[in-house]
């Protein structure tokens, strides 16, 4: 198990959001931001492989 730390600013971020219910606890409010840059990645990693495809097709049609 992990244990994480917040600078204020964060700690006040997810006390406001567990105060106004978003959030039941601060570990569901850290596996939503976990979820979400999960999706992040994932979408950066398809755009990256994108442009390698893109620029091998590039590479192929002048060969």
């Amino acid at each position: 198990m992990l244990t994480v730390s917040f600078t204020p600013e964060q700690d006040a971020f997810v006390r406001a959001r567990m105060a106004s219910g978003r959030f039941a606890s601060a570990r569901e409010a850290m596996r939503a931001t976990l979820r979400l840059l999960q999706r992040e990645e994932n979408r950066e990693q398809r755009r990256m492989a994108a442009r390698t495809a893109d620029a091998s097709s590039v590479r192929t049609s002048r060969a």
